[in-house]
């Protein structure tokens, strides 16, 4: 049983970095698809990500719409990694 938790933590380990580089992507995107004349509204992306993206239309919603997606498949992935990580951890010590 302790390794099937191992294995599920790794699994998860690649799949939240898996979902942080799909995330980074999908941003870039995002900054790339503002329009040329909102400078100020690329900088508020930066800094404050959840304040700007009701502000985005046409092309940067949607890709605003898939980071946001990342954002909570990383979270979940990692929740589920470090769970499994902590059940592993308990499994080796009875186990013993």
């Amino acid at each position: 049983m302790m390794t099937v938790a191992i294995i599920v933590s790794v699994l998860f380990a690649i799949a939240a970095v898996a979902c942080w580089i799909y995330g980074a992507v999908a941003y870039a995107q995002t900054l790339r698809s503002v329009p040329a004349g909102q400078s100020d509204l690329k900088w508020l992306l930066v800094v404050g990500w959840l304040f700007a993206r009701k502000r985005l239309e046409g092309a940067a919603a949607e890709h605003a719409a898939r980071v946001n997606k990342a954002l909570v498949a990383f979270i979940a992935c990692v929740m589920v990694a470090l769970s499994a990580a902590a059940l592993a951890s308990n499994l080796s010590r009875f186990s013993r």
